[in-house]
């Protein structure tokens, strides 16, 4: 990913925003239309072949949908075993169960920064949650110079201590997974973000 496509935190934060949506909303038609909108914007480079997959999507074809649901349903949800279950807990405890200590660690990230979850069938470890949260962090980098000096930091500490320690092999299992363009294209997207924005460590707003 060219750096230089994304030096904001306005930038950075909306891309995160997205991302988060495409984990966390199930791919109907309402939910694609607008997401083909939201890519169709100016958009960083990086996002083109994500602009791509969403637009190849025939929104008319009940098939297409049915498929893209399933691939959905069988990477993140089951019935049957989850190929890459969505939880930094599950990619992070010995024994890659839910609701282990990464999720008490984000929580209280959470309530450092006075915000919370108010879904409750959404834990906080969630890879939509956390690139949310990652989102609300880097937007708020720019309410003034000591906040925002603060929320940089406690962006940079999130990224280090939790995205970096599992969304790489999750993104690497959902995207030798997935059936579909559009979600072996968004493990790729997600990846390499997350690389990037660390890499960066701080941000020219």
């Amino acid at each position: 990913m060219d750096n230089s496509t994304m030096t904001t935190y306005g930038e950075l934060s909306g891309v995160c925003g997205l991302l988060s949506t495409m984990y966390l909303c199930k791919p109907d038609r309402d939910t694609l239309e607008e997401w083909k909108m939201l890519l169709s914007e100016d958009i960083p480079d990086f996002l083109s072949g994500l602009r791509d997959a969403v637009n190849e999507i025939e929104l008319n074809s009940e098939d297409v949908l049915e498929a893209l649901l399933w691939d959905y349903t069988r990477l993140f949800i089951g019935p049957y075993k989850m190929q890459c279950p969505p939880w930094e807990s599950v990619y992070t405890s010995p024994k890659r169960l839910m609701v282990q200590a990464s999720h008490d660690e984000v929580h209280n990230f959470y309530n450092e920064a006075g915000l919370a979850i108010n879904t409750p069938d959404v834990m906080p470890d969630h890879i939509g949650a956390e690139l949310n949260f990652l989102a609300l962090l880097l937007q708020d980098t720019c309410v003034g110079p000591e906040k925002g000096q603060n929320f940089q930091a406690l962006a940079k500490r999130f990224l280090d201590e939790h995205l970096m320690r599992w969304i790489p092999q999750f993104a690497d299992d959902m995207e030798n997974a997935a059936d579909t363009l559009l979600y072996r294209t968004l493990a790729r997207v997600t990846r390499e973000l997350i690389a990037s924005i660390s890499e960066q460590g701080t941000i020219d707003a």
